[in-house]
């Protein structure tokens, strides 16, 4: 049915259909893009001027070709799944932060403490009194209400204050002090996938640092389609591989966005600074930016687009536009402090350090001992020194004696 249906459409309504899918899905559009290119579906190759067309007879090592493009294929179905898998945080929605509602407190069963109470005062009357067990029968009952009418009364008491505590707490977070809001941004970071550090949050403005991943979580091989139609994998073009980076990075940022506007109702300006840690521990700049709650960051391409359209976005040099980090000298000048290591960072150093160096210490010690069960050669040559002292000795002797 959909065969024909697209035989029937006019082209230039499937090229209006195609345009509106972009500006209503553009990170779609734009992980559809990767895709494209990653599997070259730019067309069959023709055949060449000198060039004869293929007779349709497969060469006789065509099971080699099938079995290397079947193990191909593995891996270039994993590399798509771990492109969607790293992609997929630009994808995260998070529920805004509302007034929170302390539940009213359940209505208390009268029935636990009337049976309590009648199994403590039945003793009081035989069993043949049976107006004084009815009387008590009745004030087992009257104690139970009255029991648990103050039960529920405690409990109401209590989910009153809890309640005003927690209006307490939304009308700060709602003014904006600073330990309301960092308290709120802490909490909304736990779970992510990128570690952030709050920097600075105060009335309508805040600042964090999120640390990114690096270009080694991207698959080793990029998927690709061959001229034949087999899906297959291939070793990253620069320039292919530097867009997906690129593109993971804005993910990155759009989730931290979303995460900082749907705790803080407050906040309608967020400076995001993204860092990288090398592999010597130093921590570098890729992006500084300001976004504002007015932008449409419900939109799941906004975070690329900043990125790209930002004084200090993404610095991409060279023909294949590789990320590189921002110089120093080209930072604002309260971005150093920033580049400096946690306490945990350190305290974590220091450990991995004091393990290191016990590690060769011992190693050291090890070798010693090992030097030291090695016989010398003067330790060998001393007692044959001894024996042959010892010797002539003996000899002198006996030949004092034979005079």
């Amino acid at each position: 049915m959909r065969t024909v249906k697209n035989a029937v459409t006019p082209q230039p309504i499937k090229q209006v259909s195609r345009t509106a899918y972009v500006v209503t899905h553009p990170i779609g559009a734009a992980e559809n893009k990767i895709i494209d290119v990653a599997l070259g579906s730019g067309g069959r190759r023709t055949v060449g001027a000198g060039r004869r067309p293929s007779s349709g007879v497969r060469p006789r090592s065509a099971s080699r070709g099938t079995v290397g493009n079947g193990v191909r294929a593995a891996e270039a179905t994993a590399s798509l799944e771990e492109l969607a898998r790293l992609m997929s945080v630009g994808h995260q929605q998070f529920a805004e932060a509302q007034r929170p509602l302390v539940p009213e407190p359940a209505p208390v069963d009268a029935t636990p403490f009337r049976e309590k109470e009648w199994a403590r005062r039945k003793t009081e009357a035989h069993w043949w009194q049976r107006r004084r067990r009815r009387q008590i029968r009745k004030e087992a009952r009257d104690y139970g209400e009255r029991q648990a009418a103050d039960t529920y009364a405690v409990a109401q008491q209590g989910q009153q204050e809890r309640q005003s505590a927690a209006n307490a707490e939304w009308d700060a977070l709602c003014r904006g002090e600073r330990s309301a809001i960092t308290t709120a941004l802490l909490e909304a970071f736990q779970d992510s996938p990128s570690p952030v550090q709050v920097v600075d949050a105060c009335g309508s403005a805040g600042t964090i640092a999120v640390l990114l991943p690096g270009p080694h979580v991207l698959p080793e091989k990029m998927p690709h389609t061959t001229p034949t139609g087999r899906l297959s994998a291939k070793a990253w073009p620069k320039p292919d591989f530097n867009e997906a980076y690129a593109g993971l990075l804005g993910a990155h940022l759009l989730a931290a966005s979303r995460r900082a506007w749907a705790a803080v109702p407050s906040l309608s300006q967020l400076r995001v600074i993204g860092l990288r840690e090398t592999p010597d521990a130093r921590r570098e700049v890729l992006f500084d930016v300001e976004v504002r709650r007015a932008a449409a960051w419900n939109n799941d391409g906004w975070g690329a687009s900043v990125l790209e359209q930002a004084e200090r976005g993404l610095n991409r040099v060279g023909k294949s536009r590789e990320v590189r980090a921002w110089a120093q000298s080209d930072l604002a000048a309260d971005i150093p402090l920033m580049l400096r290591p946690s306490k945990r960072d350190l305290h974590a150093r220091l450990h991995q350090s004091f393990d290191a160096a016990k590690e060769r210490l011992r190693a050291s010690l090890y070798i010693e001992i090992d030097e030291s069960t090695v016989p010398s050669e003067d330790s060998a040559a001393a007692p044959q020194a001894q024996q042959i002292e010892r010797g002539a000795v003996r000899n002198q002797g006996e030949s004092g004696q034979g005079r």
